[in-house]
């Protein structure tokens, strides 16, 4: 704790020299725009308006990022979505959370901050958090359906983080916002600070955010070891506009993130991220065409994490990635929709080595033949599965070639005007690995496989249909079906080792196959009177389902790798089949003080078994949430209610116990001739329920919070 102290403080130091350098750089970019500004002759340039592509609202949800937030109880992008139909969060302590939407979750839920993939390795382990803060978008949107696979084909859809910059170029002037909360419990310390100045031409903005936690206190008052978190965004962006509708931006954001892992090893487990992103953006629109907007987007991300126990830096993940994606919007005859053509390269490198993992490295080798493999052979020979002490994994290189597309058109169903949509996506790959990085003696041999480090080139296609249409005057029906193909992620196909952070070891399967599924999703919305209803079913069957299992003895008992005497897991495919359904009301019970008092209800139920009827693990249980909102004038009120039941169990699992979960919040905003004042209260689990999150592998020893009370002030300018 002396040396976590050390480092918070230095830390504090180098941010404190760090916002002298920022205080200076927007003093600097405030003076260049407004000289700009009054160097140009003032002259407004209009607006050039777009027609949005007419995607039906049930495969876009979009919701603005404040409201999000106002709602959340974390700071991760899945507790910022987990009251949304079907969305869970997969917790691993306060700093991570993965959003799980209709039961998928790793590789099957894509990332996009605006149209581009986020380049981090949270889908690669549950104890990885995303690379982005949800905080500093402006929006965020779930995608499912052709609106979704023109991303890529990903049973739980796209969520796509939209900031200031999505396409549009600021209005001229100065604008900007000053926030700070704090908090009970977990002694919340959090700010945020954004300055933009636009001239006619050309526009800067600055902003960083910060958010520091220490550990937390669950249900019965336990402190929750290693559960701190001390995480900051720090972006620039500046655009020029070159024409009436053109324009060029590029921005650097770089996120830190310091957190615990509340496992149940003796000694504290940390994880250190930086990730470093670069983007130029270049957009502009034909004219007289049928081509409509079209942007060229080139990236770069640096990300590196490093995972220690007692302070030995034991694991180290580092990911390179380029990227390259024109998009473009199109209106041919009678369809409208869009276009995107990406390349993107990923150099992923792993290093397992008990305090030895500085930098990445490649192996010593004598030269040999005889000692390569030989201990990962004599353990195949002792206990059937080839353990390495190693590094888990070869270095690879992937290239990716991907297309996708997607449009709609109006049709004439059942005597009444339907959208009919339709998306496809093409993916090309071309896999590399390295194993010079791997001790020599945990070489897996040619005479084990001889085709175990071989290149792969592999091809995935994937096909979408949507049809929305009235059914009467107050109904509309959504219905989406799609055949998916994924292939198999690197670390699916080479992991071979031990996992600090998550306490286990895991094996790979090199001769995995590309998962398939087919994907059927009914949405149902229709109003009467003073209430709205949304019924949401979906059934998702595969073949080829891709997951991890427990690995247990004759007698039943959980098998121990030799090294660690840790659970063993091994990577499998199946079938599988996944259904569920959502139910929510919102009902206008009166109008108090010409503001509608709205009462919301919400019933989610998922069931995940494989093709012989077996429970898989880690599936969200049912919920029922009840919520009360009420927004007079510049108040803004809501108080809710969540019950999550039971929890299923699937083989050698436990059953999860049922929770209630009571939050409320008060928000209040204030409009004056110099920007608008915003105030918050927020409490969460107002009961101090004692609380477990059946999706989390650190359940037992990462409970969830107790109560929370927080509260926040914002100035926007």
């Amino acid at each position: 704790m002396q040396n976590r102290w050390l480092n918070y403080h230095r830390h504090r130091l180098v941010r404190a020299l760090g916002w002298v350098f920022r205080a200076q750089l927007c003093g600097l970019t405030l003076v260049l725009s407004t000289g700009l500004a009054f160097a140009h002759e003032t002259h407004v340039i209009p607006s050039v308006e777009i027609t949005a592509p007419a995607v039906p609202d049930t495969q876009i949800h979009s919701t603005e990022t404040e409201q999000l937030h106002q709602q959340s109880s974390g700071e991760t992008l899945g507790e910022y979505l987990d009251q949304l139909p079907n969305v869970d969060s997969a917790s691993y302590g306060p700093a991570v959370g993965r959003p799980v939407i209709r039961g998928m979750e790793g590789y099957r839920v894509k990332i996009l901050q605006n149209d581009v993939e986020v380049s981090d390795l949270s889908a690669m382990s549950h104890d990885h958090a995303v690379g982005v803060l949800p905080k500093a978008s402006e929006r965020i949107e779930l995608l499912k359906g052709p609106a979704s696979i023109v991303y890529g084909a990903h049973a739980g859809g796209a969520v796509r983080l939209i900031d200031q910059f999505d396409h549009h170029f600021p209005e001229p002037g100065q604008s900007g916002f000053l926030e700070a909360a704090a908090g009970s419990n977990n002694s919340l310390v959090s700010s945020g600070i954004r300055l933009n100045t636009t001239s006619e031409n050309f526009t800067f903005s600055v902003s960083d955010f910060r958010n520091y936690t220490e550990d937390y206190s669950d249900g019965r008052g336990n402190r929750i070891a290693d559960s701190d978190v001390d995480s900051e965004l720090s972006q620039f962006d500046a655009g020029w506009r070159f024409s009436d509708s053109g324009n060029v931006f590029f921005g650097f954001a770089g996120l830190n993130k310091d957190y615990g892992i509340p496992n149940q090893t003796p000694q504290e487990t940390r994880i250190d991220m930086q990730s470093d992103s670069y983007t130029l953006r270049v957009s502009d629109e034909f004219e007289d065409s049928w081509l409509g907007r079209y942007s060229v987007e080139l990236g770069y991300v640096d990300y590196l994490h490093d995972e220690t126990e007692g302070g030995r830096r034991d694991g180290l993940f580092g990911q390179k990635t380029a990227s390259a994606l024109l998009s473009l919007d199109y209106f041919h005859s009678v369809w409208i929709g869009k276009l995107l053509i990406g390349y993107r390269e990923n150099e992923l490198k792993v290093c397992h080595e008990h305090g030895a993992c500085d930098r990445f490295t490649f192996a010593a080798s004598s030269g040999i033949n005889s000692n390569v493999g030989v201990s990962l052979e004599n353990y195949l020979n002792d206990t059937g599965l080839p353990y390495s002490h190693g590094h888990p994994m070869p270095n690879t290189n992937s290239r990716n070639f991907m297309i996708g597309i997607n449009g709609d058109r109006l049709i004439d169903f059942l005597d009444a005007e339907a959208t009919l949509s339709l998306g496809a996506h093409l993916e090309f790959r071309d896999l590399q690995s390295d194993p010079r990085n791997i001790q020599e003696t945990w070489i897996v041999p040619d005479r084990v496989d001889p085709s175990y480090y071989d290149d792969d080139r592999e091809f995935a296609g994937s096909l979408s249909v949507g049809l929305e249409h009235p059914l009467g005057d107050r109904v509309t029906s959504q219905f989406n079906l799609s055949y998916l193909e994924r292939l198999p992620s690197v670390d699916e196909l080479f992991w071979n080792g031990f996992h600090h952070a998550t306490d286990t070891y895991i094996f790979g399967d090199r001769d995995l196959k590309k998962e398939r599924s087919i994907n059927l999703d009914w949405d149902l919305g229709f109003s009467a009177g003073s209430a709205n209803w949304y019924l949401g079913a979906f059934a998702y069957f595969f073949d080829r389902y891709t997951y991890q299992d427990q690995l247990f003895d004759e007698d039943g008992e959980p098998i121990s790798d030799p090294f660690h005497l840790s659970d063993v897991w091994q990577t499998k495919q199946a079938s599988a089949r996944f259904t569920g359904l959502s139910v929510r009301s919102e009902w206008s019970l009166n109008e108090a003080r010409q503001a509608p008092l709205v009462l919301t209800n919400q019933i989610d139920v998922i069931r995940a078994t494989r093709s012989n009827g077996e429970k898989l693990p880690r599936t969200a249980p049912a919920s029922w949430l009840i919520k009360l909102t009420y927004t007079p004038g510049e108040w803004s009120m809501n108080a809710s209610v969540k019950r999550v039941m039971e929890s299923s169990a699937a083989a050698n699992e436990t059953r999860t116990p049922a929770y209630t979960w009571v939050s409320a919040n008060v928000a209040w905003r204030k409009t004056y001739s110099y920007g608008d004042w915003y105030f918050w209260l927020k409490g969460d689990n107002l009961g101090d329920s004692y609380a477990q999150n059946h999706l989390s592998f650190l359940k037992d020893s990462a409970p969830l919070m107790g109560r929370s009370v927080s509260a926040g002030i914002r100035l926007e300018f």
